[in-house]
Protein backbone atom coordinates (compact mmCIF):
# COMPACT_ATOMS: atom_id res chain seq x y z
CA UNK A 1 0.00 0.00 0.00
CA UNK A 2 1.85 3.59 -1.21
CA UNK A 3 2.69 6.51 2.05
CA UNK A 4 0.27 9.41 2.21
CA UNK A 5 3.26 10.67 -0.31
CA UNK A 6 2.96 8.66 -3.22
CA UNK A 7 -0.78 10.04 -3.81
CA UNK A 8 -1.21 13.78 -4.49
CA UNK A 9 -4.64 15.12 -3.36
CA UNK A 10 -5.53 16.42 -6.69
CA UNK A 11 -5.35 12.62 -7.63
CA UNK A 12 -6.97 11.26 -4.68
CA UNK A 13 -9.95 13.25 -5.75
CA UNK A 14 -9.35 11.84 -9.48
CA UNK A 15 -9.94 8.86 -7.99
CA UNK A 16 -13.14 9.40 -6.43
CA UNK A 17 -14.69 11.07 -9.05
CA UNK A 18 -13.65 8.23 -11.87
CA UNK A 19 -15.20 6.06 -9.46
CA UNK A 20 -18.53 8.01 -8.69
CA UNK A 21 -17.36 7.74 -5.01
CA UNK A 22 -20.07 10.38 -3.44
CA UNK A 23 -21.18 11.60 -0.44
CA UNK A 24 -24.18 13.58 1.19
CA UNK A 25 -24.06 15.88 3.95
CA UNK A 26 -27.32 15.38 6.41
CA UNK A 27 -28.12 18.89 7.01
CA UNK A 28 -30.49 20.31 9.46
CA UNK A 29 -31.77 23.57 9.30
CA UNK A 30 -29.64 26.47 10.88
CA UNK A 31 -26.85 24.14 10.95
CA UNK A 32 -24.49 26.47 9.52
CA UNK A 33 -25.91 28.75 12.87
CA UNK A 34 -25.34 26.25 15.49
CA UNK A 35 -21.43 25.80 13.91
CA UNK A 36 -20.56 29.28 13.99
CA UNK A 37 -17.50 30.46 16.24
CA UNK A 38 -17.06 26.03 16.97
CA UNK A 39 -14.29 23.95 15.00
CA UNK A 40 -16.06 21.91 12.53
CA UNK A 41 -15.21 18.01 12.65
CA UNK A 42 -16.68 15.76 9.11
CA UNK A 43 -17.48 12.30 10.53
CA UNK A 44 -17.40 10.25 7.60
CA UNK A 45 -20.17 7.44 8.02
CA UNK A 46 -22.14 4.12 6.03
CA UNK A 47 -25.36 4.44 7.99
CA UNK A 48 -28.94 5.24 6.45
CA UNK A 49 -32.24 5.10 6.79
CA UNK A 50 -33.45 4.43 10.62
CA UNK A 51 -29.45 3.44 11.68
CA UNK A 52 -28.80 6.91 10.30
CA UNK A 53 -31.39 8.26 12.35
CA UNK A 54 -29.68 6.64 15.32
CA UNK A 55 -26.43 7.83 15.05
CA UNK A 56 -27.61 11.50 13.90
CA UNK A 57 -29.04 11.77 17.50
CA UNK A 58 -25.86 10.78 18.89
CA UNK A 59 -24.32 13.66 16.97
CA UNK A 60 -26.32 16.01 17.94
CA UNK A 61 -26.56 15.17 21.53
CA UNK A 62 -22.13 15.78 21.06
CA UNK A 63 -22.99 19.42 19.43
CA UNK A 64 -25.72 20.56 22.28
CA UNK A 65 -23.02 19.70 24.97
CA UNK A 66 -20.07 21.17 23.17
CA UNK A 67 -19.04 24.61 22.96
CA UNK A 68 -15.84 24.00 20.96
CA UNK A 69 -16.91 21.63 18.35
CA UNK A 70 -19.59 20.87 15.82
CA UNK A 71 -19.67 17.41 13.91
CA UNK A 72 -21.27 16.83 10.87
CA UNK A 73 -22.64 13.62 9.94
CA UNK A 74 -22.17 12.64 6.46
CA UNK A 75 -23.63 9.52 4.82
CA UNK A 76 -20.65 8.12 2.43
CA UNK A 77 -21.14 5.04 0.10
CA UNK A 78 -18.30 2.78 -0.61
CA UNK A 79 -16.77 4.24 2.20
CA UNK A 80 -13.77 2.07 3.15
CA UNK A 81 -12.61 2.89 -0.74
CA UNK A 82 -13.50 6.33 -0.59
CA UNK A 83 -12.03 7.12 2.92
CA UNK A 84 -9.15 4.99 1.96
CA UNK A 85 -8.30 7.21 -0.68
CA UNK A 86 -9.21 10.56 0.80
CA UNK A 87 -6.67 9.85 3.74
CA UNK A 88 -3.54 8.94 1.54
CA UNK A 89 -4.35 11.92 -0.81
CA UNK A 90 -4.08 14.19 2.31
CA UNK A 91 -7.58 15.01 2.79
CA UNK A 92 -9.41 12.60 5.28
CA UNK A 93 -12.50 13.31 6.99
CA UNK A 94 -11.73 13.86 11.05
CA UNK A 95 -13.79 10.09 11.98
CA UNK A 96 -14.80 7.78 9.68
CA UNK A 97 -16.96 4.58 10.84
CA UNK A 98 -16.22 1.57 8.94
CA UNK A 99 -16.28 -2.56 9.69
CA UNK A 100 -14.11 -4.32 11.64
CA UNK A 101 -12.66 -6.26 9.02
CA UNK A 102 -11.33 -2.70 7.45
CA UNK A 103 -9.00 -2.46 10.54
CA UNK A 104 -6.25 -4.79 9.35
CA UNK A 105 -6.29 -2.85 6.23
CA UNK A 106 -6.31 0.97 7.52
CA UNK A 107 -3.60 0.03 10.17
CA UNK A 108 -1.29 -1.73 7.75
CA UNK A 109 -1.72 0.81 5.18
CA UNK A 110 -0.96 3.67 8.00
CA UNK A 111 -3.86 4.68 7.11
CA UNK A 112 -5.32 5.61 10.56
CA UNK A 113 -3.64 6.50 13.89
CA UNK A 114 -3.16 4.28 16.93
CA UNK A 115 -5.03 5.27 19.97
CA UNK A 116 -2.61 3.73 22.73
CA UNK A 117 -1.88 7.04 24.80
CA UNK A 118 -4.95 9.01 22.69
CA UNK A 119 -7.55 6.59 24.03
CA UNK A 120 -6.97 6.65 27.40
CA UNK A 121 -6.73 10.08 27.79
CA UNK A 122 -9.88 10.76 26.64
CA UNK A 123 -10.92 7.95 29.64
CA UNK A 124 -11.52 4.98 27.17
CA UNK A 125 -10.00 1.78 28.25
CA UNK A 126 -9.72 -1.71 26.17
CA UNK A 127 -10.90 -3.61 29.52
CA UNK A 128 -14.68 -1.84 29.85
CA UNK A 129 -15.48 -3.69 26.46
CA UNK A 130 -16.45 -7.43 26.63
CA UNK A 131 -13.69 -9.51 25.40
CA UNK A 132 -14.38 -10.85 22.21
CA UNK A 133 -14.53 -7.53 21.41
CA UNK A 134 -11.00 -6.13 22.17
CA UNK A 135 -9.55 -7.88 19.19
CA UNK A 136 -11.60 -6.11 16.95
CA UNK A 137 -10.42 -2.77 18.04
CA UNK A 138 -6.76 -3.75 17.52
CA UNK A 139 -3.96 -4.82 15.29
CA UNK A 140 -0.35 -6.31 16.17
CA UNK A 141 0.09 -4.26 19.42
CA UNK A 142 -1.83 -1.06 18.16
CA UNK A 143 -5.10 -0.16 19.56
CA UNK A 144 -6.75 1.67 16.24
CA UNK A 145 -10.60 0.89 16.65
CA UNK A 146 -13.66 1.94 18.71
CA UNK A 147 -16.62 -0.21 18.49
CA UNK A 148 -19.64 2.11 17.59
CA UNK A 149 -22.22 -1.02 17.12
CA UNK A 150 -21.44 -4.56 18.24
CA UNK A 151 -23.25 -7.86 16.65
CA UNK A 152 -23.03 -11.89 17.68
CA UNK A 153 -24.33 -13.82 15.57
CA UNK A 154 -26.74 -16.88 17.23
CA UNK A 155 -29.09 -19.37 15.65
CA UNK A 156 -32.76 -18.12 15.36
CA UNK A 157 -35.57 -20.76 15.60
CA UNK A 158 -39.29 -21.17 15.41
CA UNK A 159 -40.55 -22.47 18.62
CA UNK A 160 -44.39 -22.66 17.00
CA UNK A 161 -42.52 -24.79 14.25
CA UNK A 162 -40.93 -27.32 17.09
CA UNK A 163 -44.12 -27.49 18.89
CA UNK A 164 -46.30 -28.20 15.74
CA UNK A 165 -43.12 -31.23 15.31
CA UNK A 166 -43.03 -32.11 18.82
CA UNK A 167 -43.67 -35.80 18.48
CA UNK A 168 -41.16 -36.19 15.62
CA UNK A 169 -38.57 -34.34 17.97
CA UNK A 170 -38.88 -36.58 20.71
CA UNK A 171 -38.55 -39.51 18.42
CA UNK A 172 -35.30 -38.22 17.58
CA UNK A 173 -34.21 -37.64 21.68
CA UNK A 174 -34.58 -33.84 20.77
CA UNK A 175 -36.66 -31.33 22.98
CA UNK A 176 -39.56 -29.16 21.21
CA UNK A 177 -38.85 -26.45 23.91
CA UNK A 178 -34.84 -26.15 23.16
CA UNK A 179 -32.65 -24.73 20.28
CA UNK A 180 -30.52 -27.85 18.97
CA UNK A 181 -26.75 -27.20 20.67
CA UNK A 182 -24.52 -29.61 18.30
CA UNK A 183 -24.60 -30.06 14.44
CA UNK A 184 -25.65 -33.80 15.31
CA UNK A 185 -28.99 -32.09 16.91
CA UNK A 186 -29.16 -29.40 14.46
CA UNK A 187 -29.35 -32.30 11.64
CA UNK A 188 -32.01 -33.97 13.66
CA UNK A 189 -34.25 -31.03 13.92
CA UNK A 190 -33.91 -29.97 10.73
CA UNK A 191 -35.02 -33.31 9.42
CA UNK A 192 -37.65 -33.24 11.97
CA UNK A 193 -39.24 -30.47 10.77
CA UNK A 194 -38.78 -30.31 6.96
CA UNK A 195 -41.56 -30.61 4.83
CA UNK A 196 -42.48 -31.62 1.32
CA UNK A 197 -45.41 -31.68 -0.86
CA UNK A 198 -46.13 -34.87 0.15
CA UNK A 199 -43.38 -37.01 -1.40
CA UNK A 200 -40.09 -38.90 0.07
CA UNK A 201 -37.51 -35.65 1.34
CA UNK A 202 -35.05 -34.84 -2.00
CA UNK A 203 -37.27 -36.72 -4.30
CA UNK A 204 -40.37 -33.78 -4.03
CA UNK A 205 -40.75 -30.75 -3.56
CA UNK A 206 -40.28 -28.74 -0.41
CA UNK A 207 -42.64 -26.39 1.41
CA UNK A 208 -40.46 -26.37 4.40
CA UNK A 209 -36.79 -26.61 5.14
CA UNK A 210 -35.47 -26.91 9.19
CA UNK A 211 -31.71 -25.15 8.32
CA UNK A 212 -30.39 -23.42 5.27
CA UNK A 213 -26.58 -22.99 4.98
CA UNK A 214 -27.63 -20.05 2.49
CA UNK A 215 -30.39 -18.69 4.13
CA UNK A 216 -29.14 -15.37 4.06
CA UNK A 217 -25.98 -16.24 2.60
CA UNK A 218 -24.20 -13.59 4.24
CA UNK A 219 -21.64 -15.63 6.14
CA UNK A 220 -20.08 -18.30 3.80
CA UNK A 221 -17.04 -18.69 5.69
CA UNK A 222 -18.25 -19.14 9.25
CA UNK A 223 -18.75 -23.40 8.87
CA UNK A 224 -15.52 -24.13 9.72
CA UNK A 225 -15.90 -22.61 12.95
CA UNK A 226 -18.70 -24.99 13.86
CA UNK A 227 -16.04 -28.09 13.43
CA UNK A 228 -13.47 -26.40 15.60
CA UNK A 229 -11.24 -25.06 12.52
CA UNK A 230 -10.73 -21.55 10.98
CA UNK A 231 -9.07 -20.00 7.94
CA UNK A 232 -5.97 -18.43 9.33
CA UNK A 233 -3.35 -18.99 11.43
CA UNK A 234 -2.22 -15.11 11.90
CA UNK A 235 0.75 -16.21 13.67
CA UNK A 236 1.74 -18.21 10.97
CA UNK A 237 0.20 -15.71 8.44
CA UNK A 238 -1.22 -18.83 6.93
CA UNK A 239 -4.02 -19.80 4.92
CA UNK A 240 -6.37 -23.02 6.18
CA UNK A 241 -9.02 -23.05 4.43
CA UNK A 242 -8.13 -26.63 3.17
CA UNK A 243 -7.54 -27.66 6.80
CA UNK A 244 -9.34 -31.42 7.44
CA UNK A 245 -11.73 -29.44 10.34
CA UNK A 246 -13.01 -27.05 7.18
CA UNK A 247 -13.14 -29.54 4.51
CA UNK A 248 -15.54 -31.58 7.36
CA UNK A 249 -17.93 -28.46 7.94
CA UNK A 250 -18.03 -28.36 4.05
CA UNK A 251 -18.75 -31.28 3.36
CA UNK A 252 -21.56 -31.27 6.16
CA UNK A 253 -22.86 -28.04 3.92
CA UNK A 254 -22.92 -30.33 1.16
CA UNK A 255 -25.00 -32.90 2.65
CA UNK A 256 -28.04 -30.61 2.74
CA UNK A 257 -28.74 -29.80 -1.06
CA UNK A 258 -27.93 -33.58 -1.98
CA UNK A 259 -30.31 -34.97 0.73
CA UNK A 260 -32.73 -32.53 -0.20
CA UNK A 261 -32.54 -32.68 -3.92
CA UNK A 262 -30.42 -29.56 -5.33
CA UNK A 263 -33.04 -29.33 -8.03
CA UNK A 264 -35.75 -29.10 -5.21
CA UNK A 265 -34.16 -26.48 -2.48
CA UNK A 266 -32.74 -24.44 -5.55
CA UNK A 267 -36.56 -24.17 -6.79
CA UNK A 268 -37.48 -23.72 -2.99
CA UNK A 269 -34.92 -20.89 -2.21
CA UNK A 270 -36.10 -18.98 -5.52
CA UNK A 271 -39.24 -18.11 -4.13
CA UNK A 272 -37.44 -16.13 -0.74
CA UNK A 273 -38.18 -12.91 -0.23
CA UNK A 274 -34.66 -10.74 0.69
CA UNK A 275 -33.85 -9.91 4.03
CA UNK A 276 -35.57 -6.99 5.17
CA UNK A 277 -38.94 -7.75 3.13
CA UNK A 278 -42.05 -9.79 5.07
CA UNK A 279 -41.02 -12.76 2.05
CA UNK A 280 -38.15 -13.51 3.92
CA UNK A 281 -37.78 -17.14 4.51
CA UNK A 282 -37.77 -17.21 8.22
CA UNK A 283 -40.62 -14.95 8.68
CA UNK A 284 -42.80 -16.90 6.65
CA UNK A 285 -41.91 -19.48 8.22
CA UNK A 286 -40.42 -21.61 5.41
CA UNK A 287 -37.33 -22.10 6.57
CA UNK A 288 -37.33 -22.96 10.37
CA UNK A 289 -33.79 -21.94 11.59
CA UNK A 290 -31.69 -19.28 10.72
CA UNK A 291 -28.29 -17.55 11.04
CA UNK A 292 -28.48 -13.93 12.24
CA UNK A 293 -27.84 -11.46 14.25
CA UNK A 294 -29.74 -9.69 16.78
CA UNK A 295 -30.77 -6.90 14.30
CA UNK A 296 -32.80 -9.92 13.50
CA UNK A 297 -35.71 -8.96 16.20
CA UNK A 298 -36.30 -5.58 14.23
CA UNK A 299 -37.37 -7.19 11.36
CA UNK A 300 -39.77 -9.73 13.16
CA UNK A 301 -41.32 -6.78 14.78
CA UNK A 302 -41.82 -4.42 11.54
CA UNK A 303 -43.16 -7.66 9.97
CA UNK A 304 -43.84 -10.65 12.03
CA UNK A 305 -44.86 -9.68 15.42
CA UNK A 306 -46.73 -12.48 16.80
CA UNK A 307 -43.41 -14.67 15.71
CA UNK A 308 -42.63 -17.24 18.65
CA UNK A 309 -38.64 -17.25 18.03
CA UNK A 310 -35.96 -18.09 20.20
CA UNK A 311 -32.45 -17.05 20.15
CA UNK A 312 -29.58 -20.01 20.68
CA UNK A 313 -25.98 -20.00 20.50
CA UNK A 314 -24.18 -21.70 17.15
CA UNK A 315 -24.30 -25.09 17.16
CA UNK A 316 -21.30 -27.49 17.50
CA UNK A 317 -19.58 -30.66 17.05
CA UNK A 318 -19.97 -32.35 20.46
CA UNK A 319 -16.39 -32.57 20.91
CA UNK A 320 -16.55 -28.80 21.30
CA UNK A 321 -19.74 -28.18 22.90
CA UNK A 322 -19.07 -26.39 26.14
CA UNK A 323 -22.33 -24.41 28.01
CA UNK A 324 -19.85 -21.73 28.92
CA UNK A 325 -17.97 -20.93 26.12
CA UNK A 326 -20.88 -20.29 23.46
CA UNK A 327 -20.10 -20.05 19.79
CA UNK A 328 -20.63 -17.14 18.28
CA UNK A 329 -19.82 -14.60 15.23
CA UNK A 330 -18.57 -11.08 16.10
CA UNK A 331 -20.20 -9.01 13.31
CA UNK A 332 -19.31 -5.31 14.25
CA UNK A 333 -18.92 -1.61 13.30
CA UNK A 334 -15.94 0.98 14.19
CA UNK A 335 -14.94 4.78 14.85
CA UNK A 336 -11.38 5.39 14.01
CA UNK A 337 -9.30 8.61 13.67
CA UNK A 338 -7.39 8.86 10.20
CA UNK A 339 -4.07 9.97 9.64
CA UNK A 340 -3.37 13.59 8.74
CA UNK A 341 -6.52 15.42 10.81
CA UNK A 342 -5.71 18.67 12.20
CA UNK A 343 -6.88 18.20 15.45
CA UNK A 344 -6.49 14.35 16.92
CA UNK A 345 -7.72 15.51 20.07
CA UNK A 346 -10.84 16.94 19.14
CA UNK A 347 -11.68 13.65 16.85
CA UNK A 348 -11.18 11.51 20.11
CA UNK A 349 -12.88 13.90 22.30
CA UNK A 350 -16.26 13.14 19.71
CA UNK A 351 -15.53 9.71 19.87
CA UNK A 352 -15.22 8.98 23.70
CA UNK A 353 -18.08 10.97 23.60
CA UNK A 354 -20.07 8.13 21.41
CA UNK A 355 -18.34 5.20 24.18
CA UNK A 356 -20.39 6.09 27.04
CA UNK A 357 -22.48 4.04 28.14
CA UNK A 358 -25.57 5.72 27.82
CA UNK A 359 -24.75 6.59 24.08
CA UNK A 360 -23.69 3.39 23.34
CA UNK A 361 -26.94 1.64 24.71
CA UNK A 362 -28.98 4.47 23.35
CA UNK A 363 -27.63 3.45 19.42
CA UNK A 364 -27.67 0.04 20.09
CA UNK A 365 -30.94 -0.14 21.06
CA UNK A 366 -32.04 1.64 17.88
CA UNK A 367 -30.23 -0.40 15.48
CA UNK A 368 -31.24 -3.75 17.65
CA UNK A 369 -27.80 -4.96 18.81
CA UNK A 370 -25.85 -6.36 21.93
CA UNK A 371 -23.88 -3.78 23.80
CA UNK A 372 -20.29 -4.31 23.02
CA UNK A 373 -19.43 -2.95 26.77
CA UNK A 374 -18.58 -5.16 29.86
CA UNK A 375 -21.33 -2.77 31.65
CA UNK A 376 -24.88 -2.95 30.83
CA UNK A 377 -27.57 -1.37 32.79
CA UNK A 378 -30.56 -3.24 33.33
CA UNK A 379 -32.44 -0.71 31.65
CA UNK A 380 -31.18 -1.73 28.32
CA UNK A 381 -32.11 -5.13 29.22
CA UNK A 382 -35.41 -3.92 29.61
CA UNK A 383 -36.09 -1.83 26.66
CA UNK A 384 -34.76 -3.98 23.90
CA UNK A 385 -36.77 -5.45 21.74
CA UNK A 386 -34.96 -8.64 20.61
CA UNK A 387 -35.85 -10.97 23.49
CA UNK A 388 -32.80 -12.79 23.45
CA UNK A 389 -30.53 -9.87 23.81
CA UNK A 390 -29.18 -10.89 27.18
CA UNK A 391 -27.61 -13.88 25.37
CA UNK A 392 -25.97 -11.91 22.05
CA UNK A 393 -24.42 -9.34 24.95
CA UNK A 394 -23.19 -12.48 26.74
CA UNK A 395 -21.97 -13.97 23.92
CA UNK A 396 -19.16 -11.26 23.62
CA UNK A 397 -17.32 -12.22 26.05
CA UNK A 398 -17.40 -16.12 25.22
CA UNK A 399 -13.91 -17.68 24.66
CA UNK A 400 -15.43 -19.09 21.72
CA UNK A 401 -15.98 -15.96 20.09
CA UNK A 402 -14.48 -15.43 17.10
CA UNK A 403 -14.01 -13.26 14.15
CA UNK A 404 -13.02 -12.49 10.44
CA UNK A 405 -9.55 -13.33 9.61
CA UNK A 406 -7.63 -10.04 11.37
CA UNK A 407 -5.45 -9.47 7.68
CA UNK A 408 -5.41 -6.85 5.30
CA UNK A 409 -5.96 -9.75 2.32
CA UNK A 410 -9.35 -10.57 3.86
CA UNK A 411 -11.53 -9.04 1.30
CA UNK A 412 -10.06 -10.60 -1.29
CA UNK A 413 -9.66 -14.02 0.40
CA UNK A 414 -13.71 -14.06 1.22
CA UNK A 415 -13.94 -12.92 -2.47
CA UNK A 416 -12.73 -16.40 -3.51
CA UNK A 417 -14.60 -18.49 -0.64
CA UNK A 418 -17.57 -17.22 -1.59
CA UNK A 419 -17.47 -18.28 -4.61
CA UNK A 420 -16.26 -21.42 -3.89
CA UNK A 421 -19.50 -21.70 -1.21
CA UNK A 422 -21.76 -21.23 -4.21
CA UNK A 423 -20.53 -23.89 -6.26
CA UNK A 424 -19.54 -26.31 -3.21
CA UNK A 425 -23.45 -25.07 -2.73
CA UNK A 426 -24.73 -26.50 -6.04
CA UNK A 427 -22.38 -29.71 -5.94
CA UNK A 428 -20.10 -28.31 -8.57
CA UNK A 429 -17.39 -30.09 -6.75
CA UNK A 430 -16.68 -31.72 -3.39
CA UNK A 431 -15.28 -29.45 -0.37
CA UNK A 432 -12.47 -31.77 -0.50
CA UNK A 433 -11.35 -30.83 -3.95
CA UNK A 434 -12.31 -27.06 -3.75
CA UNK A 435 -11.14 -25.98 -0.46
CA UNK A 436 -7.20 -26.65 -0.92
CA UNK A 437 -7.72 -24.33 -4.47
CA UNK A 438 -9.11 -21.86 -2.29
CA UNK A 439 -5.92 -22.31 0.25
CA UNK A 440 -3.69 -21.97 -2.25
CA UNK A 441 -5.44 -19.16 -3.62
CA UNK A 442 -5.21 -17.09 -0.09
CA UNK A 443 -2.03 -18.12 0.38
CA UNK A 444 -0.58 -16.43 -2.77
CA UNK A 445 -2.59 -13.30 -1.13
CA UNK A 446 -0.89 -13.05 1.63
CA UNK A 447 2.32 -14.25 0.55
CA UNK A 448 2.09 -11.19 -1.72
CA UNK A 449 1.05 -8.88 0.80
CA UNK A 450 4.23 -10.33 3.00
CA UNK A 451 6.13 -9.20 -0.12
CA UNK A 452 4.96 -5.99 -0.26
CA UNK A 453 5.65 -5.17 3.51
CA UNK A 454 8.99 -6.13 3.37
CA UNK A 455 9.81 -4.22 -0.13
CA UNK A 456 8.78 -1.77 1.86
CA UNK A 457 11.29 -2.56 5.09
CA UNK A 458 8.45 -3.58 7.47
CA UNK A 459 8.69 -6.64 9.20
Amino acid sequence: MPSPSTISRRGAIGVLAASGLGFLLVSRPGEDERAKGRKVLDYWEKWTGHEGAAMQRVVDAFNEQSSTLYVRYLITNTIHQKALVSILGGAPPDIVGLYAYNVPTYAEANAVLRLNDLAPRHGLRLEDYAPGMRPVMKHGDGWYAAVNTGGTLALYWNRAIFRECADALRAMGLSPDRAPATIRELDLAHEAVTRTTGGKVGSAPLTRAGFLHMEPGWWSWIWGSMFGGTLYDAAADRALAGSPEVVSAYEWVQSYPRALGLGHVEKFRSGFGPYGTPQSAFLTGEVAMVVQGPWMANLIKAFAPDLDYGVAPLPIVDDFLDPDAPLTCIDTDVLMIPRGVKDPEASMEFIAFTQRRENVESLALAHCKGSPLVSVSDDFYAKHTNRGVALHTAMASSAKAFRAPATPVWTEYKDKFDTAMQDMWKLVEPASVRLPVVQAQAQALLDEARSRKLRRGER
